[in-house]
């Protein structure tokens, strides 16, 4: 398993979560890693598809290094608080960035060209309230 985590605080409660969920997970067998979007700098695409011509993202962060992670990771597990309703934008600019993985699709369904690798997937996320509408 891959987990992503988005929060910004290194011993925060995101940071809390994922520590469980990576003990627990392992206590079950599962090998885990886990990446820190505050230590490893992922900025968000640029649409310059230059990846659409099989050209290596033109950024150079951590995320061309996560790349081969993330196609050899059976689960990825994505872990953020919940900023403004939605995830942080450390998790955001990460996500943008699956655009330069897509792959050439021999026989498109309704006329798309690209797919994307197909992953098991999780998301954790905290919050600093309780409301029971929270997450709705």
């Amino acid at each position: 398993m891959l987990v992503i985590q988005g929060g910004g605080r290194t011993k925060g409660n995101t940071a809390q979560l994922v520590d469980s969920f990576v003990k627990g997970s392992q206590s079950k067998g599962h090998s885990v890693e886990v990446i820190s979007l505050t230590k490893n700098e992922v900025k968000g695409c640029l649409g310059c598809k230059a990846c659409r011509y099989e050209k290596p993202c033109v950024q150079k962060d951590a995320f061309n290094d996560i790349v081969p992670k993330i196609k050899s990771a059976d689960c990825i597990v994505f872990a953020s608080p919940l900023y403004f309703w939605t995830v942080s934008s450390k998790s955001k600019a990460f996500i943008e960035r699956f655009y330069c993985i897509v792959e050439n699709d021999p026989n498109p369904p309704l006329g798309r060209y690209e797919k994307y690798p197909i992953k098991d997937c999780a998301l954790l996320m905290t919050s600093a309230d309780n409301f029971f509408w929270t997450f709705n």
